[in-house]
């Protein structure tokens, strides 16, 4: 069955999808497959190499999630390939980043007697090679499993600060019993310390190919649960060369057995064993069902106020696709059209949202309201000490807004302790800049001076004072 890429066909093939996924001799109700049966499948027939029912799981696995379904796409392809051939460096690998980059020793089992490994101090051997040539690297070490009161971890940290490497450099995680939760650890932890933003493996050969599946997997698992993307990427891998590898497709058993991991990762191990207890077929799958587009629902952005002249902003806003079959309901809010959401008129307003697909249009609408400018005076007297009856004062006003396309007009007064004495119209020549001489003043001591600005159906009124203090 061809494979159908666009959101579009994934929800129009849903319904012949799930009743493609049917055990030998029945169908099943399309709704019967979970996200979790969909992930398990997906595993298997990636496992099998049969890519035409794989991506039938996938399109399954979008048409609940197109978040998920395209991080398994993503995840599914990188498989693929690293199942095929995989470059492996046996010496330290140029070019790595020089900053937010760490090193990830995986752990190998202690002897009984909880001292390390000659597997495990190759691997370390490696990484005090690859810490030299990049210093400003972290490492993390991760195995978990203790012996005689040891975990792998413990015993690597101090193996690496006995041979030159600063403490202050080395990330432990202890937990872990095996690859997976190698990989998942040790992802959770990078995930809390955004500071790093690429990581490379060090390990054997025979094991790399494995664990840089695992590590991809937890990746995507940490991408899916939190809704966003992660920046952290593998960069090339530092391997010991247990064996000639990389170069030649996988064994089939090798395959299976890392997919029985994947499927430990990803929690759908008791899901993933029923598809091997009873492995689907691919049946003729009915016509699909018409799923039309039947309307929008709308999740308002999170601020719908704004100050005449601001950018509008759609943050918050969620639109959902909804159809004839509600199971097919979808987020599609980063293919949805917004008009009418403008901030260059003051008042209420209202903006429309529109979605289109196989040639039905489907609106919905919010509120929001756009307030007058916010007006600011800045004063600048000539003077701020006159004399009495000999000096006056000149006093330059600049009116500014909040919107840069508005320019101040409206009237000005000038007052002198309270008294108005004189009304400037200001004009759009003058640029929000005015200015009044005042009379001389012949009181002693401090008075002020004070400019009001009236406000536009667009701007605020505004006021300002300064106080000059009169001598003889």
């Amino acid at each position: 069955m061809k494979w159908i890429s666009t959101a579009r066909g994934t929800v129009a093939v849903t319904l012949a999808v799930l009743l493609a996924f049917a055990g030998p001799g029945q169908a099943q109700a399309a709704s019967s497959t979970s996200l979790a049966e969909s992930k398990a499948q997906a595993i298997y027939f990636q496992s099998v190499s049969n890519t035409a029912q794989r991506d039938l799981a996938l399109a399954s696995i979008s048409a609940s999630s197109d978040w998920s379904g395209t991080l398994w796409k993503e995840f599914l392809t990188t498989w693929g390939s690293i199942n095929k051939a995989m470059a492996m460096n046996n010496a330290v690998p140029s070019g790595l980043p020089t900053k937010g980059h760490v090193f990830v020793v995986l752990g190998s089992a202690l002897s009984s007697s909880g001292t390390m490994t000659t597997t495990l101090e190759r691997r370390l051997k490696l990484a005090v090679k690859a810490l030299a040539a990049y210093p400003a690297s972290k490492v993390v070490v991760t195995g978990g499993k203790p012996k005689q009161g040891n975990t792998e971890a413990a015993v690597m940290r101090t193996w690496l600060i006995d041979h030159g490497v600063a403490s202050s450099r080395i990330l432990t995680e202890d937990k872990s019993s095996n690859t997976i939760n190698n990989a998942k650890n040790t992802m959770a932890i990078l995930s809390g310390l955004t500071q790093y933003t690429s990581y490379t493996l060090i390990t054997d050969a025979g094991h790399m190919r494995r664990s840089s599946v695992l590590f991809r997997a937890a990746t995507i698992q940490i991408e899916e649960k939190k809704g966003k993307r992660w920046a952290i990427k593998p960069v090339s891998n530092l391997a010991y060369p247990d064996m000639v590898a990389g170069k030649v497709p996988l064994s089939a058993s090798s395959v299976a057995y890392t997919a029985g991991e994947v499927a430990s990762l990803f929690g759908v191990s008791t899901e993933y064993k029923k598809v091997l207890a009873n492995p689907p077929k691919l049946v003729a799958a009915k016509p699909p069902a018409t799923v039309a587009l039947s309307s929008l629902s709308l999740t308002s952005p999170k601020k719908l106020s704004y100050q005449l002249g601001a950018k509008p902003s759609t943050s918050g806003m969620v639109v959902t696709a909804r159809y004839s079959n509600s199971a097919t309901n979808r987020v599609v809010t980063s293919k949805a059209k917004v008009t009418g959401f403008s901030t260059s008129k003051v008042g209420k307003a209202k903006a429309t949202v529109s979605y289109t697909e196989g040639g039905v249009t489907k609106t919905a609408s919010f509120s929001y309201k756009v307030t007058k400018a916010t007006s600011k005076v800045t004063l600048k007297p000539s003077t701020t000490k006159p004399k009495r009856s000999k000096t006056r004062v000149v006093l330059k006003a600049t009116i500014t807004t909040g919107a840069s396309k508005v320019v101040p007009t409206g009237t000005v007064k000038f007052y002198l302790d309270g008294k108005k004495l004189k009304t400037v119209s200001l004009t759009k020549a003058k640029k929000g800049t005015v200015s009044f001489t005042y009379p001389t003043i012949t009181k002693i001591g401090s008075h002020k001076l004070t400019l009001k600005y009236s406000g536009t159906s667009k701007l605020t009124a505004a006021s300002k004072t300064v106080t000059v203090k009169v001598a003889t």
